[in-house]
């Protein structure tokens, strides 16, 4: 079976070849990768090439900046294999990470997750299981807090699924285009299997772009539309489920206000206006307190209210 294995490369030319020779060094070799170039301004384009020229199951691409969700979406675009494999550019893995892949694949509608690790240490919480969607969609986020779990990394995603529903990561946002990539993925499963092995290593880096970037409410907006679509689409009955995928989705809501607070009434009071329409009862039944009293700001849209609400809670 052949594995696409794609990796964004943005200037991580510190990491890079670290990155580059775990995967060469896969003890599972029927593999072609694609190290993307999306105009990196360090010599990261200068390291693909060199590798490209040693192996000839690497493919360098280069490209002009355009973000981490398009240079994924080229990757989606050539990939040739049955199986496509998300990998970043600063993270490495272990040498058998896709052999363990590999040897719990039983079909293309069920997806195969493995545990992540960073300074040696499992950072995710996953139930070793089973899971049918059919029956155990809810149980299935609830249980393994999966809307904090949507990197494309430590993944098995079939090629198929991806092309004949045309799933790419929206381009049009800086953040949660991964999760929602995700969700639109889980939609066309039977199944989800949680593997226990923990074979590939997160690199966490303060200041770096995914740690740092504040993030427009436009964007937070569509990352809560999809969480409520996906609420809808789950036919969640149990409350306790329930509790759960609004809790999540009140922390993207308040993220994004926290994170714009400070930029102009009428902007913010324009960017809140389709929260005012979308958050509903079970939004406030599900909330503390404290968001009880934002949901009411928000549906009164009282922008002056909010912000003063916002630095008493500071």
């Amino acid at each position: 079976m052949l594995i696409s294995i794609v990796v964004p490369v943005y200037n991580s030319s510190a990491y890079l070849e670290e990155c580059i020779d775990s995967i060469l060094s896969q003890t599972y070799t029927n593999f072609e990768l694609y190290l993307i170039n999306d105009g990196s301004k360090d010599n990261s384009g200068e390291i693909i090439d060199a590798y490209s020229r040693k192996d000839s199951r690497i493919n360098a691409v280069h490209k002009t900046n355009s973000g981490v969700s398009d240079t994924r979406n080229v990757g989606i675009r050539s990939a040739k294999g049955e199986i496509i494999c998300f990998i970043d550019s600063d993270d490495w893995v272990d040498q058998d990470y896709l052999e363990v892949f590999i040897e719990n694949f039983r079909d293309h509608q069920t997806l195969l997750i493995q545990n992540i690790k960073r300074d040696g240490k499992t950072i995710s919480n996953y139930r070793f299981k089973n899971y049918s969607l059919k029956n155990e969609l809810a149980d299935l986020f609830a249980e393994n807090n999966l809307l904090r779990s949507g990197a494309p990394f430590a993944k098995f995603y079939s090629r198929s699924i991806i092309s004949d529903n045309q799933l790419f990561f929206n381009t049009d946002i800086s953040y949660g285009e991964d999760l929602i990539f995700f969700l639109e993925y889980v939609k066309h499963l039977k199944n989800v299997t949680f593997l226990n092995a923990t074979t590939y290593n997160y690199r966490y880096i303060p200041g770096s772009l995914s740690t740092s970037k504040n993030h427009s409410l436009k964007n937070y907006f569509l990352v809560h539309i999809k969480i409520s679509e996906f609420i809808n689409f789950s036919k969640i009955l149990s409350n306790n489920n329930l509790k759960y995928f609004y809790k999540i989705d009140w922390d993207m809501i308040e993220s994004g206000i926290d994170q714009n607070i400070h930029i102009s009434s009428s902007k913010i009071r324009k960017d809140l206006t389709p929260f005012k329409k979308t958050i509903h009862y079970q939004h406030f039944k599900f909330a503390s307190i404290g968001r009880k009293i934002l949901f009411l700001l928000i549906k009164i849209n009282s922008i002056r209210l909010l912000k003063a609400y916002k630095i008493l809670l500071k």
